[in-house]
């Protein structure tokens, strides 16, 4: 009786796994960074609604733990600007380059908003800051729209404001993904860590 149950729940994975395979992820980012908020949240809607996943990161805690691991990774080798580690870096981040160039291309960008209000005190420096910000939003966009699939024209906004120094930034962003393809990528990934540790 257990062989044929386990037999049945065998034959029910195996025939889930195209529809696992081919589901769609979405996965919606949301930053904000202002006075009274600075934090990220992440959505992921998975398996057709089944899996919901969300979280909600202070950025000053993200940013604590990324400073921490740089400390605890010069700590550890001992020696800043190590020649041999700048290399493995580049090797591994090189590696990486067509794992990412894959994924990026069977990624699709639903929306897309950011906003970011500036100031420095300064008529003249803000306006000229501001246009800059502006230049390399677009520029950024330009560039993944290369890469990737844009499926929604891009808000992208810059306020200035002349009286006060500020920085305030709010950025939004939905994409989709074939679960298959994500798994294709991180393969794709992990074999070429593995090609640059064996190097």
């Amino acid at each position: 009786m257990i062989i044929i149950i386990v037999a049945i729940f065998g034959l029910l994975v195996i025939a889930s796994l195209p529809l696992i395979v081919f589901s769609t992820v979405r996965v919606t980012f949301t930053i904000e960074h202002s006075s009274s908020v600075e934090e990220i949240q992440i959505a992921v809607k998975a398996l057709f609604g089944l899996v919901i996943y969300e979280t909600t990161i202070p950025l000053e805690t993200l940013l604590e733990g990324g400073e921490e691991a740089v400390k605890a990774s010069k700590e550890e080798e001992g020696l800043k600007g190590d020649l041999k580690e700048v290399i493995q870096l580049l090797k591994k981040t090189l590696g990486a380059k067509t794992s990412v160039l894959f994924f990026l291309r069977k990624t699709r960008f639903r929306t897309i908003q950011w906003e970011t209000n500036f100031g420095m005190g300064n008529a003249a420096s803000t306006a000229v800051v501001a246009e800059l910000i502006m230049n390399t939003k677009v520029a950024i966009f330009t560039l993944l729209s290369h890469y990737s699939n844009l499926h929604s024209v891009p808000q992208l906004i810059v306020t200035p404001i002349y009286e006060v120094k500020t920085i305030q930034t709010y950025i939004r962003c939905m994409i989709t993904f074939k679960l298959g393809h994500a798994m294709i990528a991180a393969i794709k990934l992990m074999k070429s860590q593995k090609n640059v540790q064996e190097a």
